[in-house]
């Protein structure tokens, strides 16, 4: 039952930063940041809550501020790339990466530092309050209603997608930006907001992560959690509503192949080679001959 619970937990959190992938992906952009933004959000929340248990704010406000402050600051800063991409021609690929690269090591000295718990040994913002947790529903594992959440947004971007007329716009603009702008779109709003709901969804996937799963922010928690997610939204061929049965996939195979070197002692890092061989695959599936094929 606790395997079980924890896979769908962390198929909830693929689902929130995988179809903010997709996003990202129908507007013809690779976000690399992913692990960066994932870091942030569960961060921000962390250190938030911590705050308003001083006050001792309710708890429902205080989720809601919390989360609402990481997804802002990682629309922010996917916003910023965009910005970069747009008006100084920088490649949105690698703005991201370095951005990512640069917002790992900083937030690794703000827990070691200022930050860290001052309780135990481990690297970690102190522990939220059990109020502040979401509940399980599977105990004793860590499932809980965000699953539903997921879910949700994922059908929610599929029907906005296909039914409104932005979404619709969207999708074109991904397969060819001046034909989108010769029919009169307005391709700066949506490529920058592309790029705000795939940082904030992938900020609130990290805020997610804190609150219904670790309880605190630990130094690489986000760990494998990006790249997964941008895995998964390929996977899925950038459809939101494909996000929710390839999340659960990629999750079971995190979750009980995790399981299966806990209890075999084995000495390697057996879902970083499962990620690999995801890539590896990805990599195949998107590869330039095989595009060209296709399209002749």
């Amino acid at each position: 039952m606790y395997y079980f619970g924890l896979m769908l937990s962390l198929s909830a959190i693929y689902m929130i930063a995988g179809s903010g992938a997709a996003f990202s992906l129908k507007t013809g952009r690779i976000n690399l940041a992913g692990e960066g933004l994932i870091y942030l959000g569960g961060f921000l929340c962390a250190i938030v809550l911590d705050l308003f248990a001083r006050i001792k704010m309710p708890s429902f406000f205080a989720i809601t501020f919390s989360f609402t402050i990481s997804a802002a600051a990682g629309a922010l800063v996917l916003i910023f790339c965009e910005f970069l991409y747009k008006f100084k021609h920088a490649d949105f690929l690698l703005t991201t990466f370095i951005t990512s690269s640069a917002i790992v090591p900083l937030i690794d000295g703000l827990i070691s530092g200022p930050f860290r718990t001052k309780t135990g040994n481990l690297l970690a913002t102190p522990y939220i309050l059990p109020q502040y947790r979401f509940s399980s529903i599977l105990r004793p594992s860590p499932l809980n209603a965000s699953i539903f959440f997921a879910v949700a947004l994922c059908i929610l971007l599929e029907l906005f997608f296909r039914k409104t007329r932005f979404g619709k716009q969207t999708q074109i603009y991904g397969i060819s930006p001046q034909f989108s702008m010769y029919s009169g779109f307005d391709c700066n709003k949506i490529s920058f907001t592309a790029a705000g709901v795939c940082g904030g969804l992938h900020a609130l996937a990290g805020a997610a992560s804190i609150c219904g799963i670790y309880y605190t922010c630990h130094t690489s928690f986000y760990a494998g959690l990006g790249w997964n997610a941008l895995s998964i939204a390929m996977i899925a061929k950038t459809r939101p509503a494909l996000v929710i049965p390839v999340s659960v996939l990629i999750s079971a195979l995190m979750t009980y192949s995790g399981r299966y070197a806990l209890y075999s002692n084995l000495d390697f890092d057996v879902n970083m080679l499962i990620q690999a061989v995801i890539l590896f695959m990805i990599a195949l599936l998107y590869s330039p001959h095989k595009r060209r094929s296709h399209n002749a």
